[in-house]
């Protein structure tokens, strides 16, 4: 008997498990289908905004350095030497300036007077002064220099005398050479030449003036 009750159970389950697998089944087909059905959802729509248009950055222009000015640099220009020929040797003498010089002229003028007198009167010019240069106490001493190089030339000084008849001033207007010997004559000249006796100039009116007066000194060995 009881193995009758269990062979019934066991006929009733087939059946039982065939509908609760087809239920199964039809849920799993419904769920399928619905997934398929489903449609994708579209994505959302994103808003662009247009930008600006970048406008370029212009370079600023480089200011350049003003060009350094050149300069302008003196031009020297030397002079030219010139030559000079030494002057002709002559004998050792002292001599006065051939220049001639203004000396008293006495003039014979008739000048009447009031009571109608003749009268001769004298008319004095001016006279420069004069420098006795043959006086043994001036005369130069050889440079012992210019001696032993053989050296000769001619001086030619002017001396300034002033209204008392002493010498003021000399300046030499011609040396005797350009070497050292002929500047060692050319002082001794003028320093023995200043010791010589003067003879004072006078004006119009025979007035004792300051004047200048040349004198030329010679240089020659024996």
């Amino acid at each position: 008997m009881s193995f009758a009750l269990s062979q019934r159970r066991t006929d009733r389950h087939p059946v039982g498990l065939l509908v609760v697998v087809g239920l199964h089944a039809l849920l799993a087909a419904v769920l399928v289908t619905a997934k398929l059905a489903q449609k994708p959802g579209e994505p959302p729509t994103i808003a662009l905004t247009p930008l600006d248009p970048v406008k370029p950055v212009e370079p600023k222009p480089t200011k350049l350095p003003d060009p350094a000015k050149p300069q302008i640099r003196p031009l020297l220009v030397e002079p030219p030497l010139i030559k000079t020929d030494p002057p002709p040797p002559d004998v050792i003498t002292a001599k006065v300036d051939d220049h001639p010089q203004k000396t008293d002229e006495v003039v014979a003028s008739v000048g009447r007077h009031d009571d109608d007198t003749v009268h001769a009167v004298a008319r004095v010019f001016a006279r420069a002064a004069r420098i006795n240069a043959g006086a043994s106490q001036c005369r130069p001493d050889y440079p012992a220099a210019a001696q032993r190089a053989g050296v000769t030339g001619v001086t030619r000084i002017r001396f300034s005398v002033d209204a008392s008849g002493r010498i003021s001033g000399s300046q030499i207007l011609q040396a005797s050479g350009s070497s050292r010997e002929n500047r060692l004559m050319d002082k001794a000249a003028a320093d023995a030449l200043a010791q010589c006796p003067v003879q004072v100039g006078t004006d119009e009116q025979g007035r004792p003036v300051g004047t200048t007066t040349d004198v030329e000194y010679v240089w020659k060995l024996d």
